[in-house]
């Protein structure tokens, strides 16, 4: 049995007296929202039509032209709602009128009047008046008071159904949904579920309900499970993280940073340490020679080394490339810090077999010491650097300590870069020509380009004050460039201006080889631009240059051989390698070093190697000189073994283009060829 006041009644009074006030109210608006509505359109349809009429009622007012108004008025009578329409002039007499169904017996009085003036430049020109009654409006206003009235009633009927049905089958079975709703979240109980009453909507509601729980209790299983693994994975990738920003990836050492947060640890402790600054000698030419796998087994072994080389608590790290350092913590007595350099030297020094080749190297390594030294982390690394390369400086397979005379010569060399570096703005570099000679007719062939420097305080300097120096700051690029483009620029004026065919050698360093050719690039296609005759032209390398950058030396000079170019080597017989190193590459021309010419005696093996220096290049193909001629009995050995070409004293020292032009380029060169009996300092 049903109680009267069960929540099934209550539910269904308290649906239907909101239907009954929500229903009675909104038809109450909208009746009186369309009422309004119907008054404003009927307002906004006379003004429209007013707007649309009034420029051409002006035209035709300000002519006088009322056959035209009336054309246009009468039509506006025929739209509903629309009674009359009057048109007055300036003055606001009467022209035209026009009533509809052409009554003309309608009392205006009783209806709405709507005035607009027309008005031409600023300037009225008469006014136009339409009259209306409200019959649309109040026609539209019984319409919907008829249409909302059943609305209503549909709604009432309907609403009191649907209130009744969701009473009696929705009310309960939502009833517990809710409670078990409540009781899983106040508990966080996935596993309770809610008993299914009814087949129908709310028996599947039941259904759904408790399916979403199976799926949240699984999904919180799952996702806690998720949680633990992915805790897991990430503090997995934290330690390789912090690994691969701490350590290298080749040696398995610590890197730069982490040597830099290690320094600052022991800076701000004020720990006492020695720094250690070790590059290896010979590296380039492994990695060149046998590849970057034998590198890279070898940066392994001698990381190896260093490490069994200091104690366990000592920090090894590399830097990149082959660099390493090692702090010695503790340890600033010199006897204990040169005993490890001495075990690390020597353990460098021993042979590495790699893939069954026998390996060696040697270190060089620069010392600094904190607090001595200095207390900046950036200070120290730069003071071991400096250290490092005095090592280098002094042979290398040393090792050196930072002080005062490393911190002045460091001050020294940062004044000769800036000089250098202005030096190439303010153009304070010439080029001297040496030239080169047939040994029997003693008739110029070549002439070699030397560079110098006309220093504005110290005079004239030679390559060996600046040269390496400006290789090791990258400055040589550009230099070359210039001292290539002036060369070819004088041999292509000297055909021109003393019809002699003078070759030009320009020596080419070995930075200068780099894998986008650099500016040396842009000098080659200045070359075709120019429509220069590349015969002219000598490039010179040193076997030094060619196995720095083998590579790319041998792509630079096929391109070079491509456009005509002599390719000749410079300063051979100093290499350990030199045969082989002719078998490598197409070459026109062989320099034998001045070494070779010095030792020219009628005595010993000097005349037999020359000999067969030069009997070997000539049957490759070569042109041969000798390099450094001083005496007429070198000159005369030198033609008994068969040398074409000669440079040296014994001829000339290099000198000023203008000179060598005055010289070796007039008619009476060949008599004049001797002038220069001077000898000072012999150096290219």
């Amino acid at each position: 049995m049903i109680r009267a006041h069960s929540i099934r009644h209550k539910f269904l009074f308290i649906l239907m007296l909101m239907t009954i006030i929500s229903t009675s109210v909104t038809g109450i608006v909208l009746v009186y929202y369309e009422s309004i509505n119907a008054n404003v359109y009927h307002q906004d349809k006379l003004k429209l039509i007013s707007s649309v009429l009034s420029p051409s009622l002006t035209a035709a007012v300000v002519f006088g032209d009322t056959t035209t108004v009336d054309e246009l008025i009468n039509p506006t009578v025929n739209t509903e709602g629309v009674i009359a329409a009057f048109v007055y002039d300036e003055n606001d007499n009467f022209l035209s009128r026009s009533f509809k169904d052409n009554n003309d017996l309608i009392p205006l009085n009783d209806l709405e009047k709507l005035v607009t003036p027309l008005v031409m430049e600023g300037n009225k020109a008469g006014s136009l008046v339409l009259y209306s009654d409200n019959s649309v409006v109040k026609s539209k206003n019984d319409f919907y008071k008829r249409f909302v009235s059943q609305i209503l009633i549909a709604i009432f009927i309907t609403s009191f159904i649907c209130a009744w049905l969701l009473s009696r089958y929705i009310t309960k079975p939502l009833s517990k949904l809710i409670a078990v709703a409540d009781k899983v979240t106040t508990s966080n109980n996935y596993a309770i579920r809610t008993e299914k009453t009814t087949t129908d909507e709310i028996g599947d509601l039941t259904d759904c309900f408790n399916s979403m729980l199976e799926t949240i209790q699984y999904r919180d299983s799952m996702l806690e499970s998720k949680v633990i693994a992915r805790t897991r994975e990430l503090e997995i990738a934290n330690r390789k993280l912090h690994h691969q920003a701490n350590e290298d990836a080749l040696s398995g050492l610590p890197n730069r940073r982490s040597l830099l947060t290690k320094l600052k640890t022991l800076t701000e402790e004020q720990s006492a340490f020695c720094l250690l600054f070790i590059d290896l000698d010979g590296f380039k030419a492994v990695n060149d020679s046998l590849g970057h796998d034998y590198g890279d087994i070898l940066l392994k072994s001698v990381s190896e080394r260093l490490i069994h080389c200091v104690r366990k608590n000592d920090f090894v790290a590399r830097l990149g490339g082959d660099e390493f350092t090692i702090i010695l913590k503790d340890i600033t007595a010199k006897s204990r810090i040169n005993g490890i350099c001495d075990d690390i030297l020597t353990s460098l020094s021993e042979s590495f077999s790699i893939k069954n080749k026998d390996v060696f190297i040697t270190g060089s390594v620069g010392i600094t010491l904190y607090p001595e030294d200095s207390t900046s982390v950036e200070n120290l690394v730069n003071n071991a650097d400096q250290a490092m390369y005095e090592s280098k400086q002094q042979g290398k397979n040393c090792y050196s300590y930072f002080n005062q005379d490393v911190r002045n010569r460091l001050a020294e060399r940062r004044v000769l870069v800036d000089e250098l570096k202005g030096a190439l703005i303010r153009q304070e570099f010439e080029i001297h020509y040496q030239p080169i000679l047939s040994l029997r007719t003693e008739s110029i062939c070549k002439a070699e380009a030397l560079i110098r420097w006309r220093h504005p305080t110290k005079g004239l300097l030679f390559p060996n004050d600046f040269l390496s120096t400006m290789e090791e700051e990258g400055l040589m690029d550009e230099l070359g460039y210039w001292i290539a483009s002036q060369a070819t620029s004088d041999a292509m004026y000297w055909m021109n201006s003393f019809s002699e065919s003078v070759q030009v050698s320009i020596n080419i360093s070995p930075s200068q080889f780099c894998e986008n050719y650099g500016k040396l690039r842009q000098w080659l296609d200045n070359l075709i631009a120019d429509k220069v005759d590349t015969k002219q032209i000598v490039i010179e390398i040193t076997e030094h240059s060619f196995m720095e950058n083998s590579t790319h030396a041998s792509k630079i000079l096929e391109d070079m051989r491509a456009l005509g170019i002599e390719i000749a080597v410079d300063d051979f017989g100093v290499g350990y390698s030199s045969f082989s190193y002719l078998q490598q590459l197409d070459l026109d021309i062989l320099k034998i070093d001045k070494s070779f010419v010095s030792n020219l005696t009628t005595k010993g093996n000097g005349f037999k190697l020359c000999k067969a220096i030069i009997g070997v290049a000539h049957q490759l193909g070569l042109t041969v000189i000798a390099e450094g001629i001083e005496t007429n009995e070198q000159k005369r050995m030198l033609i008994r073994a068969g040398c074409d070409l000669g440079q040296g004293y014994l001829f000339s020292k290099p000198i000023p283009v203008s000179l060598f032009e005055q010289q070796f380029l007039t008619s009476n060169a060949s008599e004049q060829a001797n002038v220069i009996t001077s000898q000072p300092q012999k150096t290219k």
